[in-house]
Order: C-alpha cells, then sequence, then structure tokens
C-alpha cells in the first residue's frame, strides 16, 4: 500500500515541480510568507520544505530575504554523472550474483516503455523511463541508503537540464535511444560484470552536455 504523503512532501512536491517546469527560474527568490498563502498551509510544512530542499542543494537560503533557486552548472552535470557511474557500477559489482530471471525481466519492461514511440517524441517521457531502469536495478542492491542517494542524484540531473533546456527542447539532440540498457541485460543474464559495467558507463555518459 502506497504511503500517503504528509504535508510537507506534499509542499516539496509542488515547489520542486515548479523549479522543473521553469515557473521558479534559476536566481528567483521564494518566500515562506507567498508560499503559504499560494498553497494554502500553515508556515510549518513550508518551512520544513524550504529547509530540505536548501540541504539538497536546490535551494539557497538568503536570510532575512528568502530562499533562492541555485543554479546548476554543466561542471555539475559532470560531476553528477561520475558519480553514478562509481554508484551504479560498484552496487551491480555487489548484487550481479543474485539478480535472476525475475530481475532482468522487469528491466525488460522497462526497457520497452524507453524506446515506445512517445518516449522517443518526447524527452521528458524518454528520462523518467531511463530513470525508471536505473533506480530498478539499483533496487536490486537492497540498499535503502544507496537507493536514496541515486534518486536524489537523478532528481538533481532532472533539475539541471530543466534550467539548461526547458524550452529549448526543439533545438538540441538528445540520446533518443537506450541501446545500452538491452546490452546491459544481457550481460547479467551472462554474469558479464565487467561487461555489464562498461555498459552501464556507456549508457549514464549518454546523458552529459
Amino acid at each position: 500500500m502506497t504511503k500517503e504523503k504528509t504535508l510537507k512532501e506534499k509542499v516539496y512536491s509542488l515547489i520542486f515541480d515548479s523549479i522543473i517546469k521553469g515557473k521558479y527560474p534559476q536566481g528567483t527568490v521564494l518566500s515562506e510568507k507567498a508560499l503559504t498563502e499560494k498553497y494554502k498551509v500553515s508556515k510549518s510544512p513550508v518551512r520544513e520544505a524550504l529547509v530540505e530542499l536548501c540541504n539538497e542543494g536546490v535551494l539557497k537560503s538568503l536570510p532575512r530575504y528568502g530562499y533562492e533557486v541555485v543554479q546548476l552548472t554543466k561542471q555539475d552535470i559532470e560531476d553528477i554523472l561520475d558519480f553514478r557511474i562509481i554508484l551504479e557500477g560498484g552496487a551491480l559489482r555487489k548484487s550481479i550474483s543474485d539478480i535472476g530471471t525475475e530481475q532482468t525481466d522487469q528491466l525488460e519492461e522497462i526497457d520497452k516503455l524507453c524506446i515506445s514511440e512517445k518516449a522517443r517524441d518526447d524527452f521528458w517521457t524518454h528520462w523518467e523511463y531511463n530513470k525508471e531502469f536505473h533506480m530498478k536495478l539499483m533496487s536490486f542492491y537492497s540498499n535503502e541508503f544507496s537507493y536514496n542517494i541515486l534518486k536524489r542524484a537523478m532528481d538533481t540531473l532532472t533539475r539541471a537540464y530543466a534550467q539548461h533546456y526547458w524550452n529549448k527542447w526543439d533545438n538540441i539532440s538528445f540520446p533518443r535511444d537506450t541501446k545500452a540498457h538491452i546490452k546491459i541485460i544481457r550481460c547479467i543474464k551472462k554474469k558479464d560484470l565487467e561487461g555489464a559495467i562498461h555498459f552501464l558507463k556507456e549508457d549514464i555518459e549518454d546523458f552529459g552536455m
């Protein structure tokens, strides 16, 4: 059963989604009072959501002024991608021997979504399915801390891509295929660790800038 979100989590999601969708561009200063009025909630959940967003580097607290939306650079993106290679590769190294047919079937189902017509035509759909593939692969490691760290990295990448390319998607060329996914799966089935890590690295680097 899905756990119902707390009020703070709902406010967090509303603010984060607004940042992703360009409603709060980089450099925008958010005020606790304005958000309280906008979402018609008390100060406490708004403050808690803003503090968490600050802790995650999404916002920067400006004492007695508000909370500024932090700009992410191309270097930030490259650093996160490098971190993902280390984190996901290490997790796969630990878990590959325990990954069976049921798990690879799950990866194959997600990969089908990644190459669907909708995913090929829309970057955000493609990116969401690609995230799902990597989060599912990480889940086989059965380490909640690592899983949450990867989710945070993926969320940060989502925000970074949005900040750099929102309203510009028609003019750029991101990789729309995920050919490395099926290669990763095949290597996992054969218990070819080094091959799986090689194609995992290839897939992650495809989303550089």
